[in-house]
Order: structure tokens, then C-alpha cells, then sequence
């Protein structure tokens, strides 16, 4: 993230839808390689320890204005913002507009600085502005969905407003034009404020009018208990090359719910997590904290782990939005995702980060391949599994466990 902001200033159809390390290196290369470049875990500073929220300048500022690059990053008064949190189907589990509040205030306290939620009834609607102004002590952004067009009115100013969500499931319920045209009701409110709504894409099936049609483009992805968990890295990177084509922002929509007996574990969702980053997504939107289908307050372990992927997305943040990602293997039958991230922190330090993904659920895959440069350190981020990895100069090798995802910070 960078420097500080002015001061001046439910969805209906979520359906279930290279090269280095030989593999003959001499024992005696690994071995020294191991010792001289002893792994150490790297925690988060203490500026992004939190997470992305609570959003102190959200906190103090007197209005956002709220736009976008056209490689797809999200400025808040200027201020690159990446959009990390979940949505909140708030009348789901006999659920009142105070027990929102505090799930809005557990989600900041665990660093997400979004929520995509709808009125739970018409008084709850009117009186939306009172959530807004707990969002913004929380230092956090809502996009709403469902408000009157009176209601509406009466947040346009609302500093905590990112913007409006203007469909759900638009691939399913309505042409590209229709879209459009919602979005641009929207947009003529506001236009200091984005639109969002969410569809379903993929290689296959990229359906890129759909991208014109709004600033925030949410692609779902939820395979699991119904498909191949490696969907959402193609999946996602159909979504980047239409929306950054149009110059508007994509968005991944990555599954937190479950649908029947099977429930994502912590590690299918770190591993959607750092596929979707992998794609070059510029914001997370998890399907769902509260909805029918789920309610993670009843679900303490993987809402435990969703806690440390906070941490570990604020702290790439920075290069996430204004760095370079470099793909170094799009992942095959026998080879996991990898990519370097490099780029300058808001405090003018320069990082960079290697990037490892398994997407098999079954097979162990190795890791052989060489950076663009030679690391100057070794810290693993966020699990000790990276210790499985291992590098001489510039060249990486090891072996990832499946679904298991490797991060180190080698700049």
C-alpha cells in the first residue's frame, strides 16, 4: 500500500460451478546450498501485521474518491487499494443488522478491508448510512447491493463507500448492453464511486463483452466438491487478460462456502488464494463469511487460516498493485505454478518474492527453475513447508507436497 489517503477530501447462482536445479545435482552442492542459505520465517512488519484493515486513513478521511488504473488497479484517493475481504449475506442465519456490525469489526481486526453485503429489510436499508459510519471507524470499504434508489442517495458521499454492486451472476442473468447500462445508472450518481458485479468465465467460455460493462469484474470460482481445484488459476487469468484488455479491474470471487458435506479446507484455500494472485488478479472477494451456505463464525479453524492469509496478501500488497509479476511456469501435469514478484514497498525498500503452487491434489511436484536474479536472502513467508525448497545463486529446486504452496522473500 502506499502513502497516506487526503484528508481534503447474496448471490443468487453461486453454484458449484522453469528451469535450473538438476535433479542429478551432487548431494554435496544441496547440502552446502542448505546451509548457506538457512530458511528463516519471515513475519510481517509490524505496519501490515494487522493485515490490509484496520485502513487508518479511511479512518480519518473526509471523502474518498475512488477510481481506477487501466491495469487494473484500484486508486482511493489516488492511493493504489487492493480490495481483500468477503460477502456477507447478512439476513442469512437469522441474522440482524447488529450482528453484522460485528462480523464487519472481526473481519477488520483480522486485516480484510472489504464487504460486499445487501439490506436485511427495508428498515435495516434506510438506516444503511449507520453501517457506513461503523465502517469507517472499523477502516473498512462496503460495496452494497439491493439499496432503493432513495437509499442510494443518502451513502453517495459516504467516505467508506467503494462503490455499488449492479448485478450477480451477470453471465447468466443478463447481456453484456445490459450490464452496461445498469452500471451506468450507477456511475451517473456517483462517479467518484466504482461498479461491481460478479459471472462465471473461463479459457473456454471467456465471454469478454462482459468486461466493458463495469469497473469491478468479480469471476467466481468454487470447485470445491465439484471440480478440479486448478480450474482457478485458468479461470482467473481468462478474467485478467479480458478486464485489463478493457482497462477495468478483475477481481477474483474465491469460495470460503460449501455447498453439501464437502467444505474447503485451509489449505485449498491458501492454494485458490495464491492461484488467483498468481493470475494477477488485483482483489480478493471470498464467497462467503455469513450465507446460508456457511457462517465462519461457527467454522474457527478455517477462519483461523484466513486470518494468516490476511497477513500474508498485506504483506505483497505493495507489489501485488504497483510491482512487476513475472510468470516462470504456468503450471503443467508435472510442474507447479511459480512467479517472481519484485517491485519498491511505500517505503521505497525493494523486494521481491518467489511464488510456488501445487495444484494437484494427489502428486508431489518439483520445483526446477531459475529466478531473474540471485537471491540476496531466504525467508519463507507464512508456513515452515517452504522450507522444502532450496537455491544455488539463481537457480531454485525442491519438491512441493500436494496443494502445498511455497512463498519466500529472496530480496
Amino acid at each position: 500500500m502506499s502513502a497516506a489517503y487526503s484528508l481534503a477530501m447474496r448471490p443468487l447462482f453461486h453454484s458449484a460451478r522453469r528451469h535450473g536445479f538438476s535433479a542429478a545435482a551432487p548431494l554435496l552442492t544441496l547440502l552446502l546450498a542448505a546451509q548457506l542459505t538457512g530458511c528463516q520465517l519471515l513475519q510481517p512488519s509490524p505496519a501490515t501485521a494487522g493485515g490490509l484493515a484496520p485502513d487508518h486513513r479511511l479512518q480519518e478521511a473526509q471523502s474518498t474518491s475512488v477510481t481506477h488504473r487501466p491495469d487494473g488497479t484500484v486508486l482511493v484517493n489516488g492511493q493504489s487499494f487492493f480490495p481483500f475481504g468477503f460477502y456477507h449475506v447478512s439476513w442469512a442465519w437469522q441474522g440482524t443488522p447488529e450482528g453484522r456490525v460485528q462480523d464487519l469489526q472481526r473481519l477488520s481486526q483480522a486485516g480484510f478491508n472489504l464487504m460486499v453485503t445487501e439490506p436485511i429489510s427495508d428498515s435495516d436499508s434506510a438506516n444503511f448510512t449507520g453501517l457506513l459510519d461503523q465502517a469507517q471507524q472499523a477502516g473498512m470499504f462496503v460495496i452494497p447491493y439491493g439499496l432503493s434508489p432513495e437509499n442510494r442517495q443518502r451513502v453517495l458521499q459516504h467516505p467508506a463507500l467503494l462503490g455499488f454492486k449492479v448485478a450477480d451472476d451477470a453471465n447468466v442473468q443478463y447481456t453484456p448492453q445490459q450490464v452496461a447500462e445498469r452500471s451506468a445508472q450507477f456511475k451517473a450518481l456517483n462517479p467518484a464511486k466504482l461498479t461491481y458485479f460478479s459471472l462465471s468465465v473461463g479459457q473456454e467460455r471467456p465471454e469478454t463483452p462482459y468486461f466493458a460493462a463495469g469497473d469491478l469484474i468479480g469471476n467466481q470460482s468454487y470447485p470445491i466438491g465439484n471440480d478440479d481445484i486448478g480450474v482457478t488459476y485458468r479461470m482467473m487469468q481468462s478474467a485478467v487478460q479480458s478486464a485489463v484488455a478493457q482497462g477495468n479491474v478483475p477481481i477474483a470471487n474465491l469460495q470460503s462456502s460449501f455447498w453439501g458435506a464437502t467444505k474447503p479446507t485451509p489449505a485449498e484455500v491458501r492454494n485458490m488464494t495464491y492461484q488467483a494472485l498468481l493470475a494477477g488478479v488485483k482483489g480478493i472477494v471470498y464467497y462467503a463469511y455469513r450465507a446460508p451456505e456457511v457462517d465462519l463464525n461457527a467454522e474457527p479453524f478455517l477462519w483461523k487460516s484466513l486470518q494468516g492469509l490476511s497477513r500474508e496478501v498485506a504483506l505483497l500488497a505493495p507489489l501485488l498493485l504497483d510491482g512487476e509479476l513475472i510468470t516462470l511456469n504456468s503450471g503443467t501435469a508435472h510442474a507447479p505454478l511459480a512467479a517472481y514478484l519484485r517491485g519498491q514497498t511505500s517505503g521505497g525498500e525493494w523486494q521481491g518474492y518467489l511464488l510456488t503452487v501445487n495444484t494437484s491434489r494427489r502428486e508431489s511436484q518439483s520445483v526446477d527453475l531459475q529466478l531473474p536474479e540471485a537471491p540476496t536472502r531466504w525467508e519463507r513467508v507464512g508456513s515452515a513447508e517452504t522450507a522444502t525448497l532450496r537455491h544455488d545463486g539463481p537457480q531454485v529446486g525442491g519438491r512441493l507436497a500436494p496443494l502445498q504452496v511455497a512463498v519466500v522473500r529472496v530480496r
